[in-house]
């Protein structure tokens, strides 16, 4: 039955994709392709192939000239606002009444699409969220709106690396530093009432200033569940900082990508609203080569193909830093590359870090390499070169799926793996989810070099420890979490550990 539900599921995501070819060759006119996009966008469980259909009618405008009317009005029925009013300059005064509608009260010239709005709504009208949606939905934006409306005095963001909270820093203290005291290190003492916390979860345990807070987000929340992929040690971490935060915070909101359900939050005694959504803004092309894991040959000579053909800029997904370092080596020995990198930079790199650095060698033939091992500076500098589209290639591990902001039009998963352990179809969604963004790519290529996995239903669920305590509960986990968070079966199993700790 799993497998059944599986093709099905294929199927539907392979649809979009075959009726705009079918309307590139003529089989299926501009009208009667727009037609079938309103079917799929009247039915709740086709909404997101309609929207799909929607999208690449977009990427293919000239084709619906004759209908561009009609177009525009399943623009409108998608929710995809921001699209009405960047790909058309004229618009029906009911289309414009729209656009003001959605239009943010903090940014006149942004507007929201459909789920952001309704997320929005849902936070300023006091309700706690959490939200399971694409990575390309533009969930940062929601952050940056809670925090224009001054509704809230003291937050707190917690992001699962430095990295991240470099990247969050520097967004919102460009937009909002003069409002607010951001506070990112442990060594910052807050001086103003309203104050951002931008933490990973042990900064957040470390500090005890963190009180009478007005929201919390957790970014990339499943990451409190344990997986085999996951340090248990930092699941513990963030599950003891969610427990700190329930205690001292009025609101929360949680975000990550697309999962089915959350298991243990409704023990906590928090009311919340849980909205797995599936709204889409770009479509993807993925295409599956089924190489073999371990057949290096067969998956650089697709390589060569897939970076040759496709110009735009393009993120390499590898399972471990040795692996970006392999992977570079053979693009700069058989791949040309051009590259706008500021000379003075690869000068300062050689001078630092030496010119036979891996590293080095990559950039100096404009390859970017992204991974934890590299110093902190350099991953961001690096980031900061492909976005600015002066590298066009990317390699990486991991690291990049934990919310590091990038934009780019193609993404190779070259390892179904992350270090020795396999990624679940959970994880590899969120790798191919970095292909295309909101208003700069609609149609994102994603090419997998080995089998792509199957849905599991243990992909699809975050179990949350905090509220799943049992026999097995960490000991470290129960002595970190507040009081009120303890069960009464796992507050015996805790002080029978302390007692027999304690006399031997």
């Amino acid at each position: 039955m799993k497998h059944n539900q599986n093709l099905r599921h294929a199927k539907m995501e392979k649809i979009a994709y075959k009726k705009s070819q079918e309307l590139l060759s003529g089989q299926l006119t501009s009208f009667d392709y727009l037609h079938l996009a309103n079917d799929y966008l009247s039915n709740p469980v086709s909404e997101k192939v309609g929207r799909e259909l929607v999208i690449r009618a977009l990427a293919l405008k000239d084709s619906f000239v004759s209908n561009q009317g009609l177009l525009k009005n399943l623009v409108r029925k998608s929710g995809l606002y921001p699209y009405l009013q960047n790909h058309f300059e004229k618009r029906t005064d009911e289309q414009q009444l729209v656009l003001d509608l959605y239009r943010s009260k903090f940014d006149s010239d942004f507007v929201f699409h459909a789920m952001q709005a309704k997320i929005l709504n849902l936070l300023m009208g006091g309700e706690n969220v959490v939200l399971s949606a694409p990575t390309s939905m533009g969930k940062s934006i929601i952050i940056d709106s809670l925090i224009s409306s001054s509704k809230y005095n003291r937050m707190v963001i917690v992001v699962p690396t430095i990295a991240l909270i470099d990247e969050t820093r520097r967004r919102i203290t460009k937009k909002f530093n003069d409002d607010y005291q951001i506070i990112f290190h442990g060594s910052q003492v807050v001086t103003k009432k309203k104050a951002i916390f931008i933490l990973t979860q042990e900064r957040v345990n470390e500090r005890d200033d963190i009180k009478n807070i007005d929201m919390f987000i957790i970014d990339e929340f499943y990451k409190l569940a344990y997986k085999g992929d996951n340090d248990d040690s930092r699941v513990i971490s963030l599950n003891i900082a969610l427990s700190k935060l329930l205690s001292v915070s009025k609101q929360f909101y949680m975000i990550g990508p697309n999962i089915d359900s959350v298991r243990g939050l409704d023990s906590l005694n928090k009311r919340y609203i849980f909205i797995p959504s599936e709204f889409n803004t770009v479509a993807l092309n993925v295409s599956e080569y089924d190489i073999g894991a371990n057949d290096s040959i067969k998956k650089n000579d697709a390589l060569y193909d897939i970076l040759n053909v496709n110009q735009g800029q393009c993120i390499v997904y590898c399972q471990s830093p040795s692996s970006t370092a392999k992977v570079a080596e053979y693009i700069r020995k058989n791949v040309n590359v051009e590259s706008d990198i500021d000379a003075d930079y690869i000068e300062w790199v050689s001078i630092n870090y030496g010119s036979d650095w891996g590293y080095t060698k990559a950039l100096t033939n404009g390859i970017g390499i992204h991974h934890g091992i590299l110093p902190r500076a350099i991953q961001q500098k690096t980031i900061d070169l492909f976005n600015e589209h002066k590298i066009r290639i990317l390699l990486c591990t991991s690291t990049i799926i934990e919310g590091v902001n990038t934009v780019a039009e193609n993404v190779v998963i070259y390892d179904n793996r992350a270090a020795n352990r396999s990624i679940d179809k959970f994880t590899h969604n969120n790798i191919a989810g970095r292909s295309g963004r909101m208003n700069e790519h609609l149609i994102g290529n994603v090419f997998c070099l080995e089998k792509i996995p199957e849905n599991t239903i243990e992909s699809k669920v975050v179990d949350i420890p905090l509220g799943l305590q049992t026999d097995d509960t960490s000991m470290n986990l129960l002595a970190g979490i507040q009081h009120e968070h303890i069960s009464d079966k796992a507050s015996e199993e805790f002080s029978r550990f302390l007692n027999e700790f304690r006399y031997q």
